[in-house]
């Protein structure tokens, strides 16, 4: 996953990806608080990168969002 984002820095997917990977790695390590705490806290850090990515591609998109509707004629 690393290597994907490190070739390209916008993929998106890798990165919520890898999201769930920390959570699932802070649940195995659920003897251990601070290295739950820590792979959460990365999770986190993951989603928080995951929607900028998201927010700046729509930022790039031309034209209206969301539902545009035709004039009557």
């Amino acid at each position: 996953m690393n290597k994907a984002i490190q070739l390209r820095p916008d993929y998106d997917d890798a990165m919520a990806y890898l999201n769930l990977l920390y959570r699932e790695k802070a649940d195995l390590e659920c003897d251990d608080p601070a290295a739950r705490a820590a792979d959460l806290k990365t999770a986190d850090e993951w989603v928080d990168k995951t929607m900028a990515v998201k927010k700046a591609r729509a930022e790039k998109q031309p034209g209206a969002q969301g539902i545009t509707m035709q004039p009557n004629q």
